[in-house]
């Protein structure tokens, strides 16, 4: 039963099932600070009639021990993309309902930049779409009217993740609803990253519980199978090589509240974020990117990532020719990043910069996710106090360590709309929550009632 259920919740942006609710999302106010995301109270209830989409690398920990955490990395930002660009083209009345406020600000972004060249209809679209990238998959809250063509798009991700990679990736969906009447619920808030990028944040046991349903029963919660095979994944590119930590060490860092209340969570998460930067500093000391650490890679290897993706079912040639190519997107980025080469209006010298303020190196999906920056001993000095919290019994924990980071990035128009994700190299996220789910089991395994040795033969 979810310790959220009687809660009192702000409702005013909470519509009953069956009305227009696909811009709920998009109309939803955000936070400015990260901070803020913190104070649950201030979630709001996602629509009874929107979906919880789930999808996730099924043993991504073997994957990892392979060295194929750039693949599990990208297949998990695989299912955001294609999500996101099948949603672009569900453009109606019904389903994308411009506002007139969201419309006069769209004529006056095209006053003060003729040259931003962004489609208003396709940034509404993936406005309305919630997500949060999980290392090895991704979540998703779908409105009712973009479902089909989301369902699509996993079970596109799904077919490629078989036929270029050899992974299996899970997918499958619940309904708010029904997560709702067993007591779990579903809130969301979000934090506004730059003008144009905005991060979902959530709250209850409902995102949680939907992967726990789909796990035990995979049939019931699956995509129906008169859905098609859809997926396009134009835009996301995996083109970084692996950034070195500028501190000693990378860490990826998770932590689940135990407590049974929201203000309960809302102290708990708060005063662990005031000793995450009591220990690390503050969000520019511990950032795991820094402009000077990031290079295009020029790598077989980790290029090879991204030509599975877009050459799945091509010929060796369409293959190769894919190489050559963002090989040499990737010679001439270099070129115009270290030339501060102006195009469009867009100064490329300070595309670095601009990456580490569109980047996700911090977010809250009913747990805390960080990837920090620091020193052996820093980490020492917060897992000391993680420890002693979850011996406590109110949070459980998960970290990894690495000495770089990875980069997989979201371009829908470079320089002006785009988004990248971070993790931890190495395993990463999917590593931390190995760590963090151990711990849950533990707790809740039944306490071993020791048995009295019984004396040999006749009494």
């Amino acid at each position: 039963m979810d310790p959220l259920k009687n809660q009192t919740l702000n409702t005013d942006f909470h519509h009953e099932s069956g009305s227009i609710n696909s811009g709920f999302y998009r109309d939803l106010p955000a936070v400015s600070d990260f901070s803020l995301l913190l104070n649950l109270d201030t979630y709001q209830p996602v629509p009874d009639d929107w979906y919880v989409l789930v999808a996730d690398v099924v043993n991504s920990t073997g994957a990892i021990l392979n060295n194929r955490y750039q693949d599990v990395n990208t297949l998990g930002a695989s299912c955001i993309i294609a999500v996101l660009n099948a949603c672009e083209k569900i453009i109606s009345a019904d389903c994308d309902p411009v506002t007139p406020a969201a419309k006069h600000q769209d004529e006056l972004n095209a006053e003060i930049n003729p040259s931003l060249d962004i489609n208003p209809s396709a940034l509404h679209s993936r406005e309305n779409i919630p997500y949060v990238f999980g290392g090895d998959g991704a979540s998703f809250c779908i409105p009712p009217c973009y479902l089909d063509a989301a369902l699509a798009a996993l079970k596109g991700t799904q077919k490629v993740s078989t036929e270029a990679y050899n992974l299996e990736l899970r997918t499958g969906y619940v309904a708010v609803s029904d997560l709702r009447t067993a007591g779990h619920e579903v809130l969301i808030s979000k934090m506004q990253v730059t003008d144009h990028a905005f991060q979902a944040a959530f709250a209850g046991s409902g995102m949680t519980e939907a992967e726990v349903w789909l796990k035990k029963d995979p049939t019931r919660y699956a995509i129906p199978a008169e859905i098609p095979a859809e997926a396009d994944f134009s835009g996301l590119q995996c083109r970084w090589d692996r950034i070195p930590s500028p501190r000693d060490e990378t860490v990826s860092l998770l932590i689940e509240s135990r407590c049974t209340t929201l203000a309960e969570q809302s102290r708990l998460y708060q005063d662990t974020m005031a000793k995450i930067t009591e220990i690390y500093g503050d969000r520019d000391q511990h950032h795991p990117l820094q402009a000077n650490n990031m290079q295009m890679t020029f790598s077989n290897e980790k290029l090879r990532t991204e030509t599975r993706l877009y050459s799945a079912g091509k010929s060796w040639l369409y293959k190769l020719g894919y190489m050559v190519k963002i090989r040499f997107i990737a010679m001439m980025g270099s070129l115009m990043m270290a030339t501060n080469m102006v195009a469009n209006g867009y100064n490329w010298g300070g595309y670095k910069e601009d990456m580490i303020r569109h980047s996700d190196h911090r977010k809250f999906d009913n747990m805390l996710r960080m990837v920090l920056a620091g020193s052996p001993e820093q980490r020492e000095k917060l897992e000391e106090w993680l420890k002693e919290k979850q011996e406590s019994g109110v949070l459980f924990y998960g970290i990894s360590t690495s000495e770089a980071a990875l980069l997989t990035c979201l371009v829908f128009q470079h320089g002006h709309d785009h988004f990248h994700f971070v993790d931890g190299a190495d395993g990463g996220y999917a590593l931390a929550a190995t760590h963090l789910k151990q711990q849950r089991q533990n707790a809740l395994a039944p306490a071993m009632v020791p048995v009295s040795p019984q004396p040999l033969g006749n009494t």
